[in-house]
């Protein structure tokens, strides 16, 4: 029952970030130039140029690709940053998968909860091997607010 209510409140708050976001015209926006494929959300993205934009709903980002214009929205816990950092997307990568775990923009930032696909990806880096060490590497892809 949880499950199916926690389901529905996401559900309706991806709804309305993505309704309202298009219109909106949020000026707190980064853009960045990912090299790789990267997993949002359970969701794999390709490489290629994204704007990622607050969306309406606190803790809400919304990640949309800048060529195809598809989106996906997640919920992110807001974390305070240092007055003087640059604006930056923060990977975690375990082999060759990598999961967007922060965004980083000049005023604030967010930090994205592990998913289940990457709790398995360590799982796997993990058991592959011989020490039980799975520390991912973090990889920092600079942005550009605006």
């Amino acid at each position: 029952m949880k499950k199916q209510i926690l389901s529905v409140v996401v559900t309706l708050s991806v709804i309305i970030t993505l309704s309202v976001a298009g219109f909106a015209g949020l000026s707190t926006s980064l853009k960045a130039n990912i090299p790789f494929d990267f997993t949002v959300g359970g969701k794999k993205l390709l490489a290629g140029q994204y704007i990622v934009e607050q969306g309406v709903v606190r803790g809400a980002l919304v990640i949309r690709n800048a060529e195809t214009k598809k989106a996906i929205a997640v919920m992110a816990m807001e974390i305070q940053n240092d007055n003087d950092s640059k604006p930056k997307l923060t990977f975690r990568r375990y082999g060759n998968q990598y999961f967007l775990a922060k965004v980083i923009g000049v005023t604030g930032g967010n930090e994205l909860p592990k998913t289940k696909a990457e709790r398995e990806a360590a799982k796997a880096v993990r058991d592959h091997l011989t020490m039980n060490e799975a520390t991912p590497e973090i990889v920092t892809v600079s942005a550009q607010a605006g």
